[in-house]
């Protein structure tokens, strides 16, 4: 068994104090790391996603010190820049903040800022101070999106802009190009976008962009036709020049309006197709949706009558010559000439234009009527000639027949033909005329006044000159002498010119009187 250990009071007792409390100094390190784990989580917080994005070129672009910004506030910063797996391009590595997520979708628009010179003027002057940047501008998509290609020149309208975009189509780019102005009256209302070239159809399709202010007046029957440089027309309306904007003149530029005489159609979509034509000649041609086609044979020449030449009905147009061949008719013994022209119904009834057989009823009826067509002249000094379709007086009754497959309308000279024809047949009857006889006539006329004359003269001379008889006698020789006078001015004036019969004397050409001067050498 243990033995216990007495307890000596001799020896100290221990001494407990209470354990010391944590130091102030550990504040410091400890506020510091919390600041720092803070900062961090800012920092982190603040910190966007990466995005890349493919360029051709890495022209202007350096690593840590390239801006991104968007409308002027910085959004990123490039971070790293490389080649492309093929080494055909480079891409950019982009490190974005926290607010430009929401900017990341898949219409958004990433290009680079730097001095251009293009159809839209001077930009990024700004850049050769500063150095280039890159831009970005949000769509109104928002699928998320990290992996763009960025575009080689600025969109011309950048993406979200309210607006209504439009495709026009045309054979021909006419110096239009992506920038190109496009304008309602002479006021800024759009531009082009984009032009593609499509060799399947050989048709160049351009992407238009039209203001929202604008937008309400682009209707689905609204024309578009190009405005650059000067436009000269010569046809049967005479001579005529157009010129645009001096931007146009410079640069090219397209216009828009609505047909003349068309009423307002339906407000136009947004990604609607439109026609581009080249002039505004070309939007007033026919673009019949139907027609009905009618040959006309002539007899005399048609120089001056083209493809496209108007066809009118009392001045007002209703349709177009198609075409202007022999190949019509396979045998005409007559060699006439062989004129196709096609008429649009709505232009001639009250119906729509796919209601033809109420065309037909009515050129029908107008040729029982005496309606005959002719070839006029529109314009003398190009000698360009049209189609008149106008009822004739005293026309032969006629019906509108048909030869090898081709309905025929009844015509008749016109225009010059016509004056050509009015001065055959007075010609002809000028030389119908007696002429000769009638100078024979006169001459006998004028030979028997004479001998009658004669004869008076004989028997006056018997007579006393106070005597009522002689004084009788004397005034019927007088008389006589007149008419002997007018018989000699008549025969001559037949014999030089035998026409005035029908034009008359004409005015007398004065003779010229001497002028009584000094003979010998001038002083």
């Amino acid at each position: 068994m243990a033995e216990d250990v007495a307890f000596d009071p001799a020896q100290p007792r221990p001494i407990v104090r209470p354990a010391r409390r944590l130091s102030p100094i550990w504040i410091i390190p400890i506020v510091a790391a919390l600041l720092g784990a803070w900062l961090a989580w800012q920092y982190y917080a603040a910190r966007g996603p990466a995005i890349t994005v493919s360029f051709e070129t890495a022209d202007g672009i350096v690593a840590g010190k390239t801006p991104v910004m968007c409308r002027s506030v910085t959004v990123g910063t490039v971070e790293n820049v490389g080649l492309t797996g093929d080494l055909k391009g480079v891409v950019v590595t982009m490190q974005m903040t926290n607010e430009a997520t929401r900017l990341l979708t898949n219409d958004t628009q990433i290009w680079v800022v730097r001095p251009r010179y293009g159809a839209g003027g001077i930009s990024g002057l700004s850049t050769l101070v500063s150095g280039s940047y890159i831009e970005l501008a949000p769509g109104a998509s928002q699928a998320p999106r990290r992996d763009f290609v960025g575009l080689e020149q600025p969109p011309v309208t950048p993406g979200g802009v309210p607006g209504l975009r439009v495709t026009l189509f045309t054979d021909e780019a006419g110096g239009i190009a992506p920038g190109t102005a496009i304008t309602y009256k002479g006021l800024s209302a759009g531009r082009i976008e984009t032009r593609v070239f499509h060799p399947d159809n050989g048709k160049v399709e351009f992407g238009a962009f039209i203001s929202a202010e604008y937008a309400p007046l682009v209707r689905a029957n609204t024309k578009f036709w190009n405005v650059s440089g000067l436009d000269v027309q010569v046809g049967a309306n005479g001579l005529q020049l157009r010129t645009g904007t001096l931007e146009s003149l410079l640069m090219g530029g397209i216009t828009f309006g609505q047909p003349s005489g068309a009423g307002s159609g339906p407000p136009a979509a947004d990604g609607a197709t439109f026609a581009l034509d080249g002039s505004l000649e070309e939007t007033t041609k026919f673009s019949m949706r139907s027609s009905v086609p009618y040959l006309l044979l002539f007899t005399g020449g048609v120089r001056g009558l083209s493809d496209g030449a108007p066809v009118e009905f009392r001045g007002v147009r209703i349709g177009t010559v198609n075409g202007v061949s022999f190949r019509y008719l396979s045998n005409d013994p007559e060699r006439r000439v062989p004129v196709l022209i096609q008429v649009d119904p709505s232009f001639i009834t009250n119906l729509p234009s796919e209601n033809t057989e109420a065309a037909e009823n009515f050129v029908a009826d107008a040729v029982r009527n005496g309606m005959r067509a002719s070839l006029k002249t529109g314009n003398l000094l190009t000698g360009q000639l049209y189609v008149d379709l106008d009822f004739q007086k005293d026309a032969p009754p006629a019906t509108v027949a048909e030869l090898e497959g081709y309905r025929l309308i009844p015509t008749t000279s016109g225009g010059l033909g016509e004056l050509q024809d009015k001065a055959t047949a007075l010609l002809d009857k000028l030389a119908g005329l007696p002429l000769d006889e009638t100078v024979r006539n006169a001459s006998a006329t004028l030979e028997s006044v004479k001998a009658m004359t004669e004869n008076l003269s004989k028997t006056a001379a018997g007579f006393s000159e106070d005597s009522p008889v002689y004084r009788q006698l004397s005034a019927t020789l007088r008389e006589l002498d007149e008419t002997l006078r007018s018989v000699r001015a008549l025969a001559d004036t037949l014999e030089q010119k035998p026409n005035s019969l029908i034009f008359g004397k004409g005015k007398s050409t004065p003779t010229p009187t001497p002028v009584p001067g000094r003979r010998g050498r001038r002083e």
